[in-house]
């Protein structure tokens, strides 16, 4: 008898081993028992058993380079039951999430301060433990990390991605203070205006002027790495970016 294969498209992170699930019956939609194979490529990846018309094998996929694939499983069929086929699409997720710590982000944030004071420029990522992130997604990072101790939560901070702005847009001219209640309003600020747009602010308005997205994060990476996991520092001095980096 004929026999039909259900599989759908699917989609694993490769960072860790993906399912492969189909249902195999006959025509009349009875499951049927039996061998499988699927192919990647034309090559044989996963062989595993048909048992009362599911097939379910678990498969390492982190070698393969591309983004999507069309996955070909093959049932073998038995002396009552046909072979058949089918085909699907298989995508390959390669963001895996990266969780930071208040402590990395000080020890991070400490570094980049210190990089900026001596270079005159923002670098464009950060090495955060055995992860690169964009300073684009930093400034998340850092205003969601005010956030979680301004709040007392002590949890690691997901680090999402963000399209940079265009342009660093700051208009103050002058140094001033800001306080703890100022610059939590701002790291506020910051994290809900990047969950709805998904880019980063080219600036936040003072009474004293814009401070521009590069200042944010110099600023901010200031506030975390003077702080520690359990309080945050009474106020944090900030200046024009261009007396920061003026060589």
């Amino acid at each position: 008898m004929d026999t039909k294969i259900t599989l759908n498209d699917m989609k694993v992170n490769i960072w860790e081993k993906g399912t492969v699930r189909a249902e195999v019956t006959d025509m009349d939609g009875n499951p049927v028992n039996g061998r499988a194979v699927v192919k990647i490529n034309q090559i044989t990846r996963i062989q595993g058993n048909v048992v009362n018309g599911v097939f379910c094998e678990e498969h390492d996929f982190s070698d393969l380079v591309n983004d999507e694939y069309e996955i070909t499983m093959i049932y073998g069929g038995t002396s009552i039951c046909n072979p058949s086929e089918a085909k699907a699409k298989l995508v390959l997720n390669k963001d895996k999430p990266v969780y930071v710590s208040i402590s990395d982000l000080e020890n991070a944030c400490y570094r980049l301060t210190k990089w900026i004071e001596v270079n005159k420029k923002l670098p464009g990522r950060i090495a955060i433990n055995k992860d690169n992130v964009a300073i684009g997604d930093l400034l998340y990072v850092v205003s969601k990390a005010v956030c979680n101790i301004a709040d007392g939560v002590s949890e690691d901070v997901l680090v999402k991605k963000f399209d940079a702005p265009k342009v660093s847009s700051e208009s103050i001219t002058e140094t001033f203070e800001l306080t703890m209640d100022e610059y939590v309003a701002f790291a506020r600020e910051i994290v809900e205006y990047m969950d709805v747009e998904y880019v980063s602010p080219s600036s936040v308005s003072h009474e004293f002027g814009r401070i521009g997205f590069m200042n944010l994060v110099y600023t901010l990476s200031k506030v975390i790495s003077n702080s520690s996991s359990e309080s945050l520092i009474s106020s944090v001095y900030i200046r024009p970016w261009n007396d920061i980096v003026a060589k």
